[in-house]
């Protein structure tokens, strides 16, 4: 059974930081993550099986915009359908919080990536040359400008009074 959980902390980091370094060659600095978990501009979720997590993702949301900034699925996990669960729930997440869109960058050899994001409405919106550090390789641009309904009563980062 999978389960979604909106709010991940400090006890999820080493999982996380595990399954960031089996994902990318270049990956997010454990620090950057620690204050993507503390930030209350992030949404950070975490995808559970068994009580183990699967796969993680963080947008930052700020003014109109959701900035996915990065979906990490095991290895031993992928091609179950959890990355397309992940970004559905931070676009999800990303509305309730106010965005009106999602952008991200992708490397322009991640095709797997990109298939997925354009079946679910992002559309490629430009390049960013040279964007990735460790190799030079340029970055795609998507945007999707139709993301889910929001209600902000949704979002467990809201403070409520």
């Amino acid at each position: 059974m999978t389960d979604i959980h909106y709010i991940l902390d400090d006890r999820d980091l080493a999982r996380m930081m595990e399954i960031e370094r089996a994902s990318f060659p270049s990956p997010w600095p454990e620090e950057d993550v620690r204050q993507g978990i503390q930030s209350k501009n992030a949404r950070c979720l975490g995808i559970f099986e068994n009580r183990t997590l699967a796969g993680w993702g963080m947008a930052f949301v700020g003014l109109w915009e959701a900035h996915l900034m990065t979906i990490a699925v095991h290895p031993d996990k992928r091609r179950q359908g959890l990355g397309r669960k992940l970004l559905r729930a931070l676009m999800q997440a990303g509305a309730d919080a106010g965005a009106a869109y999602m952008e991200l960058e992708c490397r322009e050899g991640n095709l797997a990536a990109q298939k997925l994001y354009e079946s679910e409405g992002f559309v490629r919106a430009g390049v960013k040359r040279g964007y990735y550090q460790d190799s030079g390789e340029d970055a795609c641009v998507y945007v999707n400008q139709d993301l889910p309904e929001g209600n902000e009563e949704n979002d467990p980062y809201l403070v409520r009074e």
